[in-house]
């Protein structure tokens, strides 16, 4: 039993070390996310690919308003031991998308489209930032991009 145990943990192993401990993010991801703007107010049109880095090809797009007030009595310090204390926004609202429907979606996949693309509809508020997410959910890690959309 312990020989199996052994066989079964070296099998496994290299698929552990692979794994990543955080996710994929910064402006190589950013940078795949594209907005424009349309002549309707406050419409943009985003398209992203569909598949990065063997993605389920199905990415997962929030929209999210973050509020500039930040809580009165927070005040942002690093402590004796090394923690950095942040002040956070008081607000914060998601919103996931749907881009398209589930009829375009499965002519997307027959057709091999490489892109997910859609218009959308956004809410300015005073004092709130507007910024997309996209989520791709490759084998091994998460993979996030954001684009600032109203600051």
């Amino acid at each position: 039993m312990t020989k199996r145990l052994i066989f079964l943990l070296f099998l496994f192993l290299p698929r552990l070390v692979c794994a990543c401990m955080l996710p994929n993010q910064g402006e190589e991801y950013d940078s795949l996310i594209n907005l424009e703007k349309l002549e309707s107010e406050n419409s943009y049109r985003i398209s992203i690919p569909r598949v990065i880095e063997n993605s389920s090809g199905w990415p997962t797009v929030t929209l999210i308003y973050t509020s500039h007030d930040i809580d009165k009595d927070c005040k942002e310090e690093i402590l004796s031991d090394g923690t950095q204390l942040l002040c956070l926004p008081q607000e914060e609202n998601r919103e996931e998308l749907t881009l398209n429907s589930t009829w375009k979606k499965a002519i997307d996949w027959l057709s091999n489209n490489n892109l997910y693309e859609g218009e959308i509809q956004i809410m300015e508020q005073e004092n709130y930032s507007v910024e997309i997410s996209v989520m791709w959910e490759t084998e091994l890690c998460l993979t996030f991009g954001r684009k600032a959309i109203a600051e």
